[in-house]
């Protein structure tokens, strides 16, 4: 049928051709410029040939049937989302769940919103209710909606939905899981980072090197839903801590370990997951490989001949691990990761450095 009255239609960003991101996330067509169109039922037929794929000629029917229910209804002005639940029963009423599934939206009813704002969410312990814990919620369940739809396989995202399997950090489905990185690239290269708005030589000093050590994985926490690993940390900080006394390798630990743990600005404002991979003897693969040292500057040396360094570092890291924070709680992250290989067993001071390590564990956790 042809409509009978003029019916005015407030559009979105995502009607219109081509959506650009920034417009969609600041609402402009609706709340901004409030445009404003005459009806015109060829938009539903090309949406539900370009979205949902269909046959011309079932989309027409489909946008035909849809103009009868809005022309019954004696709405003078209709929204876009309107229209497009009416479509999208046209689709299940046809039986047509695949055409749907492409073509409805992803969002969250206005009482979902209120409760995930009032109400604390408890699936992640390592984050806290606040207003950057909300906006993660809303945009994990989102892309969690997203990825069950577009992403997994029907019988995979039902295997979830029903509890048969679960699917760990669907809502952080466009980026990888955890990521491995190297000191050594800061070591060379310095801080310059596309979202800092200044850039850093090649620290000079150990307590430098902790700088950037640390907003580098602040930044890396972006791009990562889990971890973000660091390859031998004490054997990489070792050529800045030539000639440091006990005491000042204590002071260099527990200034690490404290500002990975209180890092808290991460995605929901939860501290960065981090990871820190230890050596007590110099791996194999890191032997002969030549040491890059403070400024950026290869020493000429090997990390070979900084084990007694590395050494020493570790140990006073595990000190400070086995004491725990002010309190004498464990620190959570960064998790020490310790690498035991044969030929630990055949280092001096070996089985010392293990009881330390055993005591660490058995009494933190």
């Amino acid at each position: 049928m042809v409509m009978e009255r003029v019916v005015n239609v407030i559009g979105s960003a995502t009607q219109r051709g081509p959506a650009d991101a920034t417009d969609i996330a600041l609402l402009v067509s609706t709340n901004s410029q409030q445009e404003i169109n005459s009806w015109d039922r060829s938009k539903i037929t090309d949406s539900l040939v370009r979205e949902a794929t269909l046959d011309p000629i079932t989309a027409e029917e489909i946008a035909l049937a849809v103009e009868d229910r809005i022309d019954a209804s004696n709405l003078m002005t209709v929204t876009t989302a309107i229209i497009r639940e009416m479509v999208d029963l046209e689709l299940l009423d046809r039986g047509l769940t695949m055409a749907h599934r492409r073509h409805s939206n992803l969002g969250l009813p206005m009482w979902d919103v209120e409760q995930i704002i009032t109400n604390a969410n408890k699936e992640n312990s390592n984050t806290t209710h606040n207003p950057e814990s909300v906006n993660l919620t809303i945009a994990e369940t989102i892309l969690k909606e997203f990825a069950l739809r577009r992403v997994f396989t029907d019988d995979v995202a039902e295997a979830h939905l029903t509890g048969d399997v679960h699917l760990h950090d669907l809502g952080f489905i466009i980026r990888p899981y955890c990521g491995g990185h190297s000191l050594e690239y800061i070591k060379k290269f310095g801080l310059n980072l596309p979202n800092i708005t200044s850039v850093s030589k090649p620290a000079k000093h150990a307590e430098v090197l902790i700088g950037h050590m640390v907003k580098m994985a602040s930044a890396l926490q972006a791009h990562y839903a889990g971890a973000v690993g660091w390859e031998a940390v004490n054997l990489f900080f070792a050529p800045y801590l030539v000639g440091k006394t006990e005491e000042e390798l204590d002071q260099l630990a527990q200034m690490l370990i404290f500002e990975f743990n209180q890092l808290a600005g991460a995605r929901g404002s939860q501290v960065v997951f981090t990871d820190f991979n230890l050596y007590y003897n110099v791996p194999r693969h890191f032997a002969d490989t030549m040491a890059i040292g403070p400024g950026g500057e290869y020493t000429g040396k090997t990390y070979k001949e900084y084990e007694p360094e590395a050494q020493a570092f570790l140990k006073a890291m595990f000190n400070v691990y086995l004491r725990g924070d002010a309190t004498g709680k464990t620190f959570v992250f960064p998790k020490p990761l310790l690498h035991v290989n044969e030929d630990l067993f055949r280092t001096e001071g070996w089985q010392e450095f293990m009881d330390q390590a055993c005591l660490v564990a058995s009494r933190q956790g």
